[in-house]
């Protein structure tokens, strides 16, 4: 359920879903604890457990953790432990890391978004996300309820757990928090994923990333259409998300002026990718870039790609 505060927004959004055949509902009263201008609601969602999910469909699949990819050569992956050939390679590291294909450090921005799990505050009845982006989420698991929020751009600076926790002063007084964790989410050109051949000149090697924190259903849609692309079935939606889309868009111009300011800052921690200012995270205790969103510990470690050494 997206909750607005703008009725045109709502309306909007109706209309729109309406051409497509979705059955979605005006929802008017919503139990949150600020006044809305109504909701959008998407009737029977899905709200399960995510590993128990990939526990599942994984069953009887080969899965090879801790082998580091170096690089890729055509069919070929070299890792530290020996090469892998196979027909067709698919690359679903988050952040896509080959720099010589695609471009996606000019396609891709990413995104850090906050949460604090509360005990004591609120049944929510469902899940609501605000239609703006700097906007917050609410959902419940079992009698604990999931605040979402705080959100922005990988290294620059933002609201973070402490907007959360004044909200809960605010609004939940007598809540517990019992955890707080974050999460990274990498932004597309133009709010669709990139789903299909890694560049226009690697016949052989797909990707999926670009899902702009819907990555549950963007996995899904990317299972589908992935499957196709490697049997060399047509499928039509490939031009849609096909990651050699055109991106002459204003985000591109907006990533664009990011690199080119980092890179002209001066700072004693440089971005191991591909040259960046880093800035340091007080929240998470972690140097963070702004150009492409690597995040790297105190001691060096590499928390989040696509920096992928020290």
């Amino acid at each position: 359920m997206y909750a607005v505060d703008d009725r045109r927004i709502v309306e909007r959004e109706l209309s729109a879903l309406a051409k497509i055949g979705y059955p979605a509902e005006l929802c008017e009263n919503l139990p949150l604890p600020f006044k809305t201008a109504g909701a959008v609601m998407f009737p029977n969602q899905a709200q399960f457990h995510p590993l128990k999910f990939l526990s599942f469909i994984s069953k009887g699949l080969p899965i090879y953790e801790n082998t580091f990819v170096r690089e890729i050569r055509g069919n070929t992956v070299i890792t530290d432990a020996g090469n892998i050939t196979a027909k067709s390679v698919v690359v679903t590291t988050h952040f896509p890391f080959i720099n010589q294909h695609g471009s996606y450090f000019l396609k891709l921005y990413q995104h850090r978004s906050y949460v604090v799990a509360l005990r004591f505050a609120q049944d929510v009845g469902g899940m609501y996300v605000d239609q703006c982006r700097t906007g917050m989420s609410f959902r419940n698991f079992g009698d604990v309820l999931l605040l979402g929020g705080g959100g922005h751009r990988t290294g620059k600076n933002g609201g973070n757990w402490t907007e959360l926790r004044r909200f809960v002063q605010q609004h939940y007084p007598d809540a517990k928090e019992e955890c707080h964790w974050a999460a990274q989410d990498c932004m597309s050109l133009d709010d669709m994923p990139y789903i299909g051949q890694y560049s226009s000149r690697t016949a052989q090697l797909f990707t999926a990333s670009g899902f702009n924190k819907w990555g549950m259903t963007g996995a899904m849609l990317a299972s589908m259409l992935l499957v196709d692309l490697v049997l060399g079935k047509q499928n039509e939606y490939a031009e849609i998300f096909s990651p050699s889309r055109s991106i002459l868009t204003p985000q591109l111009f907006v990533n664009g002026l990011e690199s080119v300011v980092n890179l002209m800052t001066f700072t004693g921690k440089r971005y191991p990718h591909l040259g960046c200012a880093l800035h340091w995270n007080h929240a998470e205790h972690s140097w963070d870039c702004a150009c492409h969103g690597s995040r790297i510990a105190e001691d060096g470690t590499i928390l989040n790609n696509p920096a992928n050494q020290k």
